[in-house]
């Protein structure tokens, strides 16, 4: 399995290369990334090209044993190449995104797009055969600090081409939008505007605030336009190279469709920091992000950037406290990594990274971090059996949407209300009962039980889907702000929940979208709700739950419907933390899944044929009895005591 680090030798003097490839081999490292940002460094000149750096480097590293995954530099346009064409991405006011970070140009410029396909065929044809280059990543973060979305004059002609595309005739476009409300509709998909900076805007604070469907749709078309940049890049690297190619993505972040990025790529990566300068993270909101990850393909990955020491731009996060490496490490591998590769060597003396630490300080000494990460090496070669091709135990999906989180960013329901946020509540609840759950989208009968909270924006083929797993037994999760929206984001002429009020056998009433205000939550379990309350009428459906204050005192909270062999729940309103949990038993026990009770903060994570344990606290737990078997890393029977940040793989 890869287990290595993120090298940049453009970044130190050629006589040290060699002593930094000796410590990474003492480190059991086998695989560095490298190339990524070095665009000027290949190609100081337009068409001048020059990769004797990168071969040098590779050749270093290949003497002892450690493998090459390239990435195509098109994520830092050299400065010559802004200066002599217009690459360059603009704002939704109108001013252009200056040269001087990363990730400035528009994945629809044409001057970009046909230099990054210069570059990249020049590097696949001088690498197509290096043995040495066992993988690529093409280029670095789609996504990344709000880089997506482009609001240039290229844009909004490939835009009006990509509708005309989808769309037909201008006629039906004003048709499927609702054009006609403010007299917004067009005579030609010329005329289609970009969703910029408008009269509303700013009136009413930072809101979308264009028609609905013009918002959405101009969400998919900036996802689609890297989708297709990476596309372009993938097919030249294929043109001379068998080899597997990879893109690095971001977890959580949301502002490209991971489904449509990963569906070119032989595998998935990203890049994973669980407490950087922004803040940390809480161990559920981590194993959520590797689940996403392996869920946009539905098959295991690579971390290709993980956290190695305390990381920020201008003011450092915290430092990881003994044993947090390779409990990460091994977090990742329990839900689904079977590759490691660490961010960065060697902390950087210069640039924007200088507070990035890496596996080594600034000075280039080992210390603690790195024989940390040299022990975790040396075990996950005993483990790579248990590791590599292994296949998680899933009873549950959470289904996530990208139409929905874009959906729900442009209509929020509720000032505090946040999509993700939602979908990680469902998904934190039931990591603390430790249920294996996914989060991807469709293939609904391989699950006992589906979540699918808020899911607005139904395409029609889904409900005859959703109908069939439920009729066949399956338990669904519905929630308050679901059902009411089609493809094109205009709200159904149906009672709430809309198109699924057959299955969940209710209707709603009317609703209260709170402010400042606690709603107590009643009956099967107990909680509060403190953003959003639907007044629901079971027409099938029974009542688990009731308001138990505000007008609708009384009224139906929580409802489950009998529908075909299966069960539906609808839950009308937000939870707390501990009344979610009950929820998310009750579920359980209705679809037949285990719940497996651990200590605060352990993670128990059924993997192949082993049990792996991790602990998240920062002192010793006993867990005697959650599994029994051997102690692979260990190497005996397992006595059922992790010590603080501890990990342990059980065989039966």
């Amino acid at each position: 399995m890869y287990f290595g680090v993120d090298y940049y030798p453009e970044h130190w003097p050629r006589d040290e290369w060699e002593a930094q490839a000796d410590l990474m081999k003492e480190g059991n490292f086998n695989i560095v990334r490298m190339g990524e940002f070095a665009w000027k460094i290949f190609e100081k000149q337009e068409g001048k090209f020059d990769f004797s750096l990168l071969d040098d480097a590779i050749e270093i590293l290949a003497k002892r044993g450690i493998k090459t995954i390239l990435g195509t530099p098109t994520a830092a346009p050299p400065k010559w190449l802004n200066d002599n064409y217009d690459i360059l991405q603009r704002d939704k006011y109108g001013r252009k995104k200056e040269w001087g970070s990363r990730r400035e140009c528009c994945a629809n410029s044409t001057d970009y797009i046909e230099k990054s396909r210069i570059i990249v065929d020049e590097m696949a044809k001088h690498y197509k055969d290096n043995s040495n280059v066992v993988a690529w990543q093409i280029d670095n973060e789609f996504g990344c600090h709000g880089s997506t979305r482009c609001y240039c004059e290229q844009c909004r002609r490939e835009f009006a081409s990509w509708l005309k595309e989808k769309y037909g005739t201008i006629e039906n476009l004003n048709a499927k939008w609702g054009s006609v409300f403010w007299s917004l509709d067009y005579d030609s998909f010329d005329e289609v505007i970009l969703p910029a900076y408008n009269a509303c805007e700013g009136t009413f604070g930072d809101l979308w605030s264009h028609n609905p469907g013009l918002d959405l749709e101009y969400h998919r078309f900036s996802s689609d336009s890297w989708v297709k940049y990476q596309k372009m890049q993938i097919d030249i690297i294929k043109k001379y190279t068998d080899a597997p190619v990879t893109h690095n993505l971001m977890g959580h972040f949301s502002d490209i469709d991971y489904y449509d990025l990963s569906k070119d790529l032989d595998f998935v990566s990203w890049d994973n920091y669980p407490d950087n300068q922004w803040g940390g993270s809480d161990y559920e909101y981590v194993s959520m992000a590797h689940e996403i990850m392996r869920g946009v393909k539905d098959k295991n990955f690579v971390v290709m950037e993980e956290q190695s020491g305390p990381a920020g731009w201008d003011v450092l996060g915290r430092t990881p406290k003994p044993g947090q490496l390779r409990l990460w490490t091994y977090q990742s591998i329990a839900h689904g990594a079977e590759g490691m590769v660490y961010f960065r060597f060697r902390t950087a003396l210069f640039g924007m990274e200088q507070y990035w630490y890496g596996v080594l300080d600034h000075d280039g000494v080992p210390r603690r971090r790195f024989y940390e990460l040299q022990q975790t090496g040396k075990e996950l070669q005993a483990l790579e059996q248990y590791i590599v091709g292994a296949k998680n135990n899933y009873d549950a999906l959470l289904v996530k949407s990208y139409d929905n989180t874009w959906g729900h960013d442009i209509k929020r329901h509720n000032h505090k209300y946040n999509y993700e946020g939602h979908l990680y509540s469902y998904y934190k609840a039931n990591r603390r009962h430790n249920v294996g759950m996914a989060v991807s989208r469709g293939d609904y009968e391989k699950y006992k039980a589906v979540y699918m909270p808020a899911y607005n924006i139904v395409e029609d083929d889904e409900i005859a889907k959703l109908e069939k797993y439920v009729e066949n037994g399956g338990v669904l999760v519905l929630t308050f702000r679901s059902g009411t929206r089609d493809t094109f984001n205009r709200v159904r002429s149906l009672a709430v929940p809309g198109v699924f009020a057959k299955l969940a056998g209710i209707e709603v009433e009317e609703f209260d979208s709170l402010r400042d205000t606690e709603v107590a939550v009643t009956g099967s379990f107990e909680g509060k709700a403190r953003l959003w309350c639907d007044i629901i009428n079971p027409v099938t459906a029974k009542t688990i739950c009731t308001y138990d204050s505000e007008y609708y005192k009384g009224k139906a909270a929580v409802t489950v419907n009998s529908y075909g062999k299966g069960k539906v729940f609808y839950v009308g309103c937000d939870l707390d933390d501990a009344a979610m949990e009950k929820f998310v038993e009750l579920v359980s026990k209705e679809a037949g899944i285990e719940i497996i009770n651990a200590p605060t903060g352990v993670e128990v994570i059924k993997r192949g044929d082993c049990t792996i344990l991790l602990n998240h606290n920062a002192e010793a737990v006993d867990v005697k009895g959650l599994a029994e078997g051997k102690a692979l890393i260990g190497g005996s029977d397992f006595t059922g005591k992790l010590e603080a940040f501890g990990v342990e793989f059980v065989a039966k």
